[in-house]
């Protein structure tokens, strides 16, 4: 335990202290779907639904336009070596304490989830923290006016920065309270309708892990792509991501379907799709026009799309398979047309020393999420000792929190921008009979600056 400790700490400690501040120009690879204009509806992702065990409902997003333009640029990563040892300086004023709260749902419908967040917070904490440094945790009872409670109370209680809550309507009720006192929010919330003005969102977003794989894919020869995806905001979006990604990549998207999500039988839609009984007349001798068929589905409904594409005669050694950190999921290789599927998603073998960490210790397995928990709390306790003798309520300033060099933390790299956005950087992975593999590491670091 001991030595497994140190090797989580040795981890954490890898976090980037923000004191330099935001500088360097940024450079991009494609023109990604967001800007700093305010996004149309909320999200709850489907991964995080899968994770939380479908806590928040999934949520349609109404209007593309503004997601077409949400932000700026990608995060564009530079494979060296980063230089992540936090800056050399003393830690906050002397005498000063720094309160970082957590809001979570300690009790209630979701406490189980709450619990394994403040588990993994307090491992972080047991790792990294020191005399100074004190986690307040706060109970939010699942429901915005919890949390706006509990916000309350950790903020009477001197809190310098809030990690949480959890449900985005619950973020929008801790925002404006924090805001009046000057105090951010790192959420652990997918929607980004709640980032800006102080509040920060940690959750996995899936616009970085589209292009990810999208450009991997083509670089490998995998240039002409399909996309069959459900109703909905997530598949205009992932529509919108390749094609700025195609922009750019030399890539072609050559046939769309955005099928009705309310649809329970897709079978006909797909038969169509990859032109099956055309194929079947021919013996399958005719060619599908893509190469590439981008898939952003996850659960039951991906292993019933594969089975009908094993039916439909779809060679899964001509046609790639490629989606998102919804296939992560070690099972889904029980599906063999799945087998040799892409997808991009945090680099599973750095976060499985935390979870060994939080069995060892807990004697349970965290939920996916856990991590952000541990990392929000590690990123917090860092920055508070590398404060070079800061007052408390200036070690958790914009600037600090926006370090353009960023972090790397249990999920891998990330940086805040100063739009409260998350971008982080991502493996590719590939699916197998076993589990998943990494066919192409994370980046161990950003590029120096980006445009603001």
């Amino acid at each position: 335990m001991k030595n497994l400790n140190l090797f989580i700490l040795a981890l954490a400690m890898m976090f980037v202290t923000a004191c330099a501040g935001n500088s360097g120009s940024y450079s991009d690879s494609y023109r990604s779907p967001w800007n700093t204009s305010q996004p149309s509806e909320q999200l709850q992702s489907a991964e995080d639904a899968q994770q939380v065990s479908r806590l928040e409902p999934q949520v349609d997003w109404q209007d593309s336009r503004n997601i077409q333009n949400r932000l700026s640029q990608a995060a564009v990563v530079d494979t060296t070596t980063a230089t992540t040892t936090p800056a050399a300086g003393a830690a906050v004023a002397p005498g000063v304490k720094v309160k970082v709260a957590l809001l979570a749902p300690l009790s209630g419908q979701h406490e189980a989830v709450g619990n394994a967040l403040l588990n993994a917070a307090q491992l972080a904490l047991f790792d990294i923290g020191n005399d100074n440094f004190e986690l307040v945790p706060r109970d939010t009872k699942g429901t915005p006016d919890g949390a706006r409670m509990a916000a309350d109370s950790a903020l009477n209680e001197g809190a310098n920065l809030i990690i949480g809550p959890l449900f985005s309507e619950s973020v929008k009720a801790v925002s404006p309270v924090a805001r009046s006192a000057n105090v951010p929010v790192i959420a652990f919330s997918t929607d980004w309708n709640v980032a800006g003005d102080g509040t920060y969102v940690m959750g996995f977003l899936p616009y970085m892990q589209v292009a990810r794989v999208a450009n991997y894919a083509t670089s490998k020869g995998y240039d002409r792509i399909g996309l069959f995806a459900p109703e909905g905001e997530y598949g205009r979006m992932v529509n919108s991501t390749l094609q700025n990604v195609a922009s750019t990549n030399g890539s072609r998207i050559v046939k769309t379907d955005i099928y009705p999500a309310a649809d329970t039988d897709i079978s006909v839609r797909l038969s169509t799709f990859v032109d099956a009984d055309a194929r079947k007349a021919s013996n399958y001798t005719t060619p599908l026009p893509f190469n590439t068929m981008m898939l952003p589905i996850g659960g039951q409904a991906i292993r019933t799309i594969a089975s009908y594409l094993t039916e439909y005669g779809v060679d899964t050694r001509q046609v790639k398979l490629i989606g998102t950190g919804l296939w992560d999921d070690e099972t889904l290789g029980r599906e063999p047309t799945m087998q040799g599927a892409w997808f991009a998603a945090p680099d599973p073998r750095l976060r499985s020393n935390f979870e060994r960490s939080y069995r060892n210790t807990y004697s349970g397995e965290p939920p996916r999420i856990a991590s952000l928990a541990y990392d929000a709390t590690a990123l917090a306790a860092i920055l508070a000792q590398s404060a070079n003798g800061l007052e408390a309520a200036n070690i958790y300033s914009k600037s600090r929190l926006t370090s353009t060099r960023g972090y790397a933390g249990i999920d891998g790299i990330f940086r805040f921008r100063p739009d409260g956005l998350i971008e982080r950087g991502l493996a590719v992975q590939e699916v197998t009979r076993s589990g998943t593999r990494v066919i192409d590491p994370a980046p161990n670091a950003f590029v120096s600056g980006r445009e603001s």
